[in-house]
């Protein structure tokens, strides 16, 4: 008994020698009363905010001070609380982090990280004081994803302009800010920044370093623009949370590079230990660029391969929103008892309209943007997201169409032959709709009738990819494919020669009215 008492003393002595030999960063958050990013005398320090090395996450105490443990590479960051603004760049990107990485980026095709260096004595980060808000907007972007300088000048043109101005408080972006040309971060970063909002950003498929040959630096570019991959924040009675949900596999002599939806082990223990801090009745809005779940046809599919791992981390609450984009389609779904989710009301996903719609596709207007329609009919777009305490209003804005456009009557359309008129059926395209809108149709001064939900393929995309797809000098138009949010029913089938008006009304889940009417005649 007595070796096993003096091993175990020695084994405790050398835990405690490595603990006080470990390499530590530390520092302080503090209030920035002149703005001037540096601490002045006098400027306190500001208590109980999350820092975090990216797995390890602490508070500060009294003064502001933190201390966590170094890694070889790592970025340095904070959680904004309620309550406070951080500072931003020049194109309004939130200034909230350190990145050390002594060595710089091993990527080359693109430039990454310039060596750092080694670790300042004192890390330090200002916040502004700001007024508090408990109803807020926010604008959400999937998928801006330019190719090139022209589809920048479509983002500018059919996007950021109208936006400028915007009531909201800042902008989220889900991922593929770009289409694999990195060098196109800065441009794009300065046309967004004209809306006059801070954005948060998310990393997708198409912003990764494919010359990285693993996962871990494959977003050396991204973390030289934007910081972190993965990081929250708060505003209001909301915790936001921004998640890289794309694994990276490096090309190899036999296999060209792929990427897979996967949340590294890293990620989710910094979430399990960023979520400790938060309250059980704050509202949970996890953003990331791959959904966690996706719908094809009417078949259910996971695209997040550990996402059993996350919903238990996320266990025990139940104001919980996923934001999603990457399919260029606008879906809405629940992840629910099958999907392994033990809460008791589903999880809501949205799977996010873009603002490239089909990659800037189709033919182009008077204005020489393409129409780039997604392939589920809905026009190419964001979101805004309207933020009350702890609960949510969500709606879609068409880019260049006014703010009501919510619907598109596909059919009946033109001139219909009376003899055809019997195999005729009224089918309309709620932007937003899902399963959970209500819709209904009146021809003429008739009894209006419901619709029912369906998912097929919108007649209104047919019809415009049979029209477009063989012309000359227009973007690969993308073929349609199964909408989640038509609606049908039949036409009347005693109507007469003439012209005749169907208008049609939807309801969303909110209780808003959105309607719209569309003439065709009958010969």
């Amino acid at each position: 008994m007595k070796t096993i008492r003096i091993i175990s003393f020695a084994a405790i002595v050398l835990f405690l020698v490595a603990s006080l030999s470990a390499e530590t960063v530390t520092g302080r958050v503090f209030l920035d009363k002149n703005r001037n990013l540096k601490p002045d005398k006098g400027e306190k320090g500001v208590k109980g905010v999350l820092v975090s090395n990216g797995r390890e996450v602490v508070q500060t105490v009294s003064k502001g001070n933190y201390s966590l443990p170094v890694e070889e590479e790592m970025v340095i960051f904070i959680t904004k609380p309620d309550g406070y603004d951080l500072p931003l760049d020049e194109d309004n990107l939130p200034q909230f982090y350190y990145i050390h990485q002594p060595k710089g980026s091993p990527v080359k095709e693109y430039r990454g990280v310039e060596p750092t260096g080694p670790l300042p004595s004192s890390i330090d980060f200002p916040l502004f004081e700001a007024e508090r808000k408990k109803t807020f907007d926010v604008v959400v972007f999937a998928d801006p994803q330019p190719y090139n300088h022209e589809e920048l000048r479509y983002i500018r043109d059919d996007v950021v302009s109208e936006l400028v101005g915007t009531d909201a408080e800042f902008g989220i972006t889900l991922g593929d800010i770009l289409g694999n040309d990195l060098s196109l971060f800065e441009r794009y970063n300065r046309i967004v920044s004209k809306i006059g909002i801070p954005f948060y950003n998310v990393p997708g498929n198409h912003d990764m370093n494919f010359d990285s040959p693993d996962d871990r630096h494959s977003l050396e570019t991204f973390k030289r623009v934007y910081g972190p991959p993965y990081y929250s924040f708060d505003y209001g009675d909301v915790h936001f949370v921004l998640l890289d949900d794309v694994e990276w596999h490096g090309k190899t002599q036999k296999k060209k590079g792929w990427y897979k939806g996967k949340i590294s082990e890293s990620q989710l223990e910094w979430l399990e230990n960023d979520l400790r801090y938060v309250s059980r009745d704050k509202l949970i809005v996890l953003c990331a660029h791959i959904p966690f779940k996706n719908m094809r046809g009417p078949t259910e599919s996971r695209l997040v391969e550990n996402m059993p791992r996350l919903l238990k981390i996320l266990a025990g609450r139940e104001d919980i929103l996923l934001l999603a984009g990457h399919t260029h389609t606008l879906k809405h779904l629940q992840l629910g008892s099958k999907d392994g989710w033990t809460g008791k009301k589903p999880i809501r996903e949205i799977i996010c309209g873009t603002v490239s719609g089909s990659w800037w596709s189709g033919p182009k207007d008077a204005r020489g943007i393409p129409a780039a329609d997604m392939a589920d009919g809905t026009p190419n777009g964001y979101h805004i997201i309207r933020f009350e305490k702890s609960r949510y209003v969500e709606r879609f804005k068409a880019a260049a169409m006014d703010p009501d456009k919510q619907i598109r009557i596909s059919l009946p359309a033109g001139t219909i032959s009376l003899k055809d008129l019997p195999q005729q059926r009224i089918v309309v395209n709620v932007f937003n709709g899902g399963s959970d809108t209500r819709v209904e149709a009146r021809v003429d001064d008739r009894d209006p009738v419901p619709l029912s939900w369906e998912i097929g393929r919108d007649p209104f995309m047919v019809n415009l990819y049979n029209r477009s797809k063989d012309k000359k000098k227009v973007k690969s138009w993308k073929r349609p494919r199964p909408s989640s949010h038509l609606f049908s029913g039949p036409l009347p089938g005693e109507l007469k020669p003439g012209v005749h008006v169907v208008t049609v009304t939807a309801i969303d889940p909110y209780d808003r009215r959105f309607g719209a009417s569309q003439l065709f005649e009958v010969e």
